[in-house]
């Protein structure tokens, strides 16, 4: 694996970062809870302009970089629309879904489901079995799901397994966006608020929390970077992509903990950038499943499967083979 991104990686994701920017940043997310036609109006226009909604995540090396730098791109401001689902494409009965949304189980409401034509949920425990998915309604301001709808949906069967596989590495990238900015914040934050006539940032404590935060959010990158590198080369399996997910769950708690931590209370309240990401966070980090449901689909990939990693784990012989993602 290269640990370096093609530079045209480097080069779109800087064009999505102006291009974000220069329409309000992180102020679209809260402009879209206000108005969510602004999901449309104002971050789907700047989004397609620059051309990320028409890349080809599993193209040709520096393409399928320049996908996963762009959606990186786009969390670092929690953009709101749903990328991952865009981009994460899967053929359908009657054509290509614009929408891919992953659930465990059957979901009564997914986020974002009210922009898509056709959009399909595919199921963790087997990816063939599929819902077209109808938006009930449109997005109700829940403070911990802002974007989430009722929907409905009718069983159709796909091949989804390499669908969710992407959809899972494009969430990764997009958290990793947003945390990276957390992290970026918490330290400008510990180098300007003085305690005792000293920045915040010289105490243990602080130093201690802010080691943590770039420890796990580096973490992710480099994990990250790994699984979308396997998944490209067809080196990846099920486990591997759930240990990602498991990864950027683990991740994205000790970055947002220890983010409100050194931000006290200032950072709790709306008008504050760390509690807009942490709340935009929540739907992809409990959707399809938080830590223990991922925790338990990563057992029973491992043992079904086996892994293949510096200690490498061989299949169980009676285990179920259940889980299929």
């Amino acid at each position: 694996m290269d640990r370096e991104w093609p530079s045209v990686a480097d080069e779109f994701a800087a064009a999505v970062t102006a291009a974000l920017t220069a329409g309000g940043g992180i102020e679209l997310a809260r402009q879209a809870e206000a108005d969510p036609a602004v999901r449309v109006t104002r971050v789907r226009e700047a989004l397609a302009e620059v051309g990320l909604l028409g890349m080809d995540v599993g193209a040709a090396e520096e393409e399928s970089a320049a996908t996963v730098r762009g959606v990186q791109a786009a969390g670092a401001v929690v953009a709101p629309w749903p990328v991952a689902a865009a981009l994460a494409a899967v053929r359908v009965p009657g054509g290509v879904a614009d929408g891919v949304f992953v659930t465990h189980g059957t979901a009564g409401r997914l986020e974002h489901v009210d922009l898509f034509e056709q959009a399909v949920a595919l199921d963790t425990r087997d990816p063939a079995r599929a819902r077209m998915l109808t938006a009930a309604t449109g997005p109700d301001g829940s403070r911990l799901d802002p974007f989430g709808c009722r929907v409905t949906g009718q069983q159709v069967a796909v091949d989804g397994g390499d669908a969710v596989r992407w959809r899972c590495v494009l969430d990764a990238f997009w958290v990793l966006g947003a945390l990276d900015t957390v992290v970026r914040q918490a330290v400008a934050y510990s180098t300007q608020r003085k305690q005792f006539g000293s920045p915040i940032g010289t105490f243990g404590e602080i130093r201690w929390r802010l080691a943590d935060m770039v420890v796990a959010r580096d973490g992710l990158d480099e994990l990250a970077r790994y699984t979308w590198w396997a998944l490209r080369g067809g080196h990846a399996g099920r486990a591997d992509v759930l240990a990602l997910r498991l990864h950027m769950l683990d991740a994205a708690a000790c970055v947002l903990t220890n983010g409100h931590q050194i931000f006290g209370a200032i950072g709790l309240c709306d008008e504050h950038d760390v509690a807009l990401i942490d709340r935009h966070l929540q739907p992809v980090l409990n959707r399809p499943g938080g830590p223990t449901v991922t925790s338990v689909l990563l057992a029973d990939a491992i043992a079904a499967d086996g892994f293949a990693g510096t200690f490498p784990v061989p299949p169980r012989a009676d285990a179920e083979r259940e889980v299929r993602l």
